[in-house]
């Protein structure tokens, strides 16, 4: 005890003789600490790591804000009062990151991170997502948030199998849980991952980048209302023809159809969320008929009916699809002009496989309901015929089965009776 009282003062003085050494401008620069002359000594800074924080978090070189994007900045910038040198005091503060970047922090405090971060406190912050010092911009390859760099990123919380127990187990959930898994595989994925694209969608394009809100949100850039406007930022010229097809909330709907505007899909609906696949891939072209149809009941059972339905069946994606003779995205009702189904454009739609099709030949049946009297009466007397001689000869001869059984059934009581009769 009593070495330790007389190494206080000693301690004290050399502290007080860093600090000063810390003070002392260096050529060229303005009059302030240099923080390097403890920060950038590992001896110095050697078990002063507090909170659960290591040593080596508070290793912080002159080297370590080169080309960065605080490059330009001191350390009291961000760490205010701490330009007053060695010991530290509990009133210098690090500012938060929205001090300079306060859109970014406006849109996090409104983010489903924020809100978690309040209450459980295992959600991402700046630090986390951007790093502490050497935080570099989002175009270059060395910031997380590179667009090459993104999904990894995400992936370390996203992917994380107690994140996924704890936030994502509900049915409704299901995207989230698997997201990590589809998204390398999609489209977005193998464009960034193979072809190096940065231009590809990426979590931040689709989710936001810090105004990051669950679907169930109306605010949500992934909310049902809002992803196709999402999905065209990027694909504009296709929302464009989207939002005059028979899919949007806006287009004249058909008389007896449903009012409710969630009936209408949306881009994930036929693409996904995550697995997004190109769109002349064979996987694609075989499951497109199934898209249509989980909405178009009837009209994916009549499609099987004909010659090209019998085909896809077969495993084969040649011939005509939904997306063939309605087109991908500029569907409408069969009674609009516009429409590719119309009347009179049915030369050039069909033409567009079938050369040389004319008025006779479009007047093939796409989707044959010989149950329709009122659409297709040449199909439904037929099948009404048919049927009905079915039914009656079915019928004459469950009848004549149902006599001869009980005539069969009869005579061989006869015939018992008769051998009992006979015996002495």
């Amino acid at each position: 005890m009593r070495m330790r009282a007389l190494m206080r003062p000693l301690l004290i003085l050399s502290a007080a003789a860093l600090g000063g050494a810390a003070r002392a401008p260096a050529r060229g620069q303005a009059p302030g600490v240099q923080c390097a002359k403890c920060h950038a000594n590992r001896d110095f800074i050697a078990g002063k790591g507090r909170l659960g924080q290591p040593d080596s978090m508070l290793y912080v070189p002159d080297t370590t804000l080169e080309h960065t994007a605080h490059a330009s900045l001191t350390c009291a910038a961000c760490h205010r009062g701490y330009d007053a040198g060695y010991p530290h005091h509990a009133s210098q503060i690090v500012v938060p990151c929205r001090t300079c970047h306060e859109q970014a922090g406006n849109d996090w405090d409104a983010s489903i991170h924020a809100a978690n971060a309040a209450t459980k406190g295992d959600a991402p912050s700046c630090v986390a997502c951007h790093g502490n010092h050497r935080i570099y911009s989002a175009k270059d390859p060395r910031s997380p948030t590179y667009p090459l760099n993104v999904a990894g990123m995400c992936g370390r919380c996203h992917g994380d199998a107690r994140i996924i127990g704890r936030y994502f187990t509900g049915p409704d959930k299901l995207q989230a849980r698997i997201a990590t898994v589809q998204f390398p595989k999609s489209v977005h994925g193998t464009a960034l991952t193979d072809a190096g694209l940065i231009v590809s969608a990426t979590c931040s394009d689709c989710h936001g980048a810090h105004k990051i809100l669950p679907a169930d949100s109306a605010a949500s850039s992934v909310n049902r209302a809002n992803i196709p406007a999402t999905c065209g930022r990027c694909h504009a010229g296709i929302a464009q023809v989207f939002d005059a097809s028979a899919h949007s909330p806006t287009y004249p709907r058909t008389p007896g159809a449903s009012a409710a505007k969630k009936d209408r899909p949306v881009c994930s609906d036929c693409h996904s969320a995550h697995a997004i696949v190109r769109a002349d891939q064979p996987r694609w072209l075989l499951g497109v008929v199934a898209e249509c149809g989980s909405c178009h009941e009837r009209e994916y059972e009549t499609y099987f009916e004909t010659y090209h339905g019998q085909v896809t069946q077969l495993g084969f994606g040649l011939v005509a699809k939904c997306s063939d003779c309605h087109t991908a995205h500029d569907m409408r009702s069969v009674t609009d002009p516009k429409s590719t189904v119309y009347a009179t454009n049915l030369t050039a739609t069909c033409g567009r496989c079938h050369a040389g099709a004319n008025a006779g030949f479009v007047k093939y049946y796409a989707h044959p309901d010989p149950t329709n009297l009122g659409k297709y009466p040449r199909l439904f007397w037929p099948w009404a015929f048919m049927t009905g001689l079915l039914v009656s000869v079915m019928a004459f001869f469950a009848l004549h089965t149902a006599l001869w059984l009980m005539r069969s059934f009869i005579e061989y009581r006869r015939a018992r009776q008769r051998a009992h009769g006979s015996k002495p």
